[in-house]
């Protein structure tokens, strides 16, 4: 369990590797081993092992004075699900939405994973929101855009209401997309295709996206070799077959952004992008937010300094902060 720690502690906060930065920053060529580290073995056929000891998750709470959660089939034939996530309050009826994406690099990590599962009973109790964590296919057996197709059928499920919970509890006119890391970039993708979709995901109402530390590519590379021997495996086995960095998954500004841009200005959406300089890849989510601004998009940024990729997660201090940063942003959907 202490190695497993290790592990998630550098999947939600980075620290592990930022101590390798410290003493191996000037080290030519890169001195980790990209799968070691993660704990994963590469497969013949292109898929990989991951160590089950060094992931471990958690069932669904059904006793909490936090939050209830469930956990309840997407796509059976894909194999996806979603955990639902209940405020424990009295009066929890027409909730805000919260479709949310976990991290994990695309390639790890589940919404049962204990920290992921502690923060979004957090984040349904203090945001007051009926959360739907949806449980996406990871790379390399299901490589970009299956993640982005997942979490769009989430929207579809959310819509349909066929579910107790959502019928019940839901308001769907008053839905947000939010996701960390890897789950940033994958609400980000899943927000333009759906602005084209308005129409048909009613009366689901998209109000906007919240972009947690997102794992974004860009033009520049990073100048310590560790990490970038990290970022080059992650991005070899997400993106699709044969795809270079020139491409829309991995860069949101490739060339000049999406077109669909254009329609979430239009609808008036709010994208909130939160971050802090203490993360390995800030400047491409400060690119990113820069961008976005240019573009003539709604967006607002929450950059602190110092700390690490992860923190809004593993942090509890920064977890309220993120909180109160969605209420400002998503006011008057969102209240306490």
């Amino acid at each position: 369990m202490k190695n497993s720690t290790k592990l998630l502690v550098f999947l939600f906060l980075i620290t592990s590797l930022v101590s390798i930065q410290i003493t191996l920053s000037n080290a030519q060529p890169p001195l980790i081993d990209p799968y070691a580290f993660f704990h994963i073995i590469p497969n013949p056929d292109g898929s990989i092992t991951r160590i089950k000891e060094y992931y471990p998750t958690v069932p669904p709470n059904t006793s909490s004075n936090i939050a209830f959660s469930r956990d309840v089939p997407l796509n059976p034939v894909k194999k996806t699900w979603v955990r639902l996530y209940l405020p424990n309050k009295s009066d929890n009826y027409n909730l805000p939405i919260v479709v949310f994406a976990h991290g994990g690099q695309f390639i790890l990590l589940s919404t049962a994973t204990p920290q992921f599962d502690s923060f979004l009973s957090n984040t349904a109790n203090n945001l007051n929101v009926l959360v739907v964590s949806v449980e996406y296919r990871l790379a390399p057996e299901h490589r970009l855009p299956a993640a982005y197709d997942d979490v769009l059928d989430a929207l579809y499920w959310v819509k349909e209401k066929n579910d107790e919970w959502v019928r019940k509890y839901g308001d769907a006119s008053r839905c947000i997309l939010m996701g960390e890391s890897a789950g940033g970039n994958i609400v980000y993708n899943v927000g333009l295709r759906a602005s084209v979709l308005t129409n048909e995901l009613r009366p689901l109402v998209i109000r906007g996206s919240v972009l947690i530390q997102p794992f974004f590519g860009g033009s520049s590379r990073n100048k310590d070799g560790n990490f970038q021997a990290v970022d080059d495996l992650l991005w070899h086995m997400s993106l699709p077959l044969g795809a270079n960095w020139n491409n829309p998954y991995f860069n949101p500004m490739y060339g000049g952004g999406s077109c669909n841009l254009d329609r979430i200005k239009g609808l008036g959406w709010r994208i909130a992008i939160a971050g802090c300089d203490g993360d390995f890849i800030f400047y491409r989510q400060l690119e990113a937010f820069k961008f976005l601004q240019r573009r003539g998009v709604n967006v607002v940024g929450n950059f602190s300094r110092g700390f690490y990729h992860g923190v809004f997660i593993g942090d509890a201090t920064k977890a309220q902060m993120l909180y109160q940063f969605v209420r400002n942003v998503f006011s008057p959907y969102v209240t306490s």
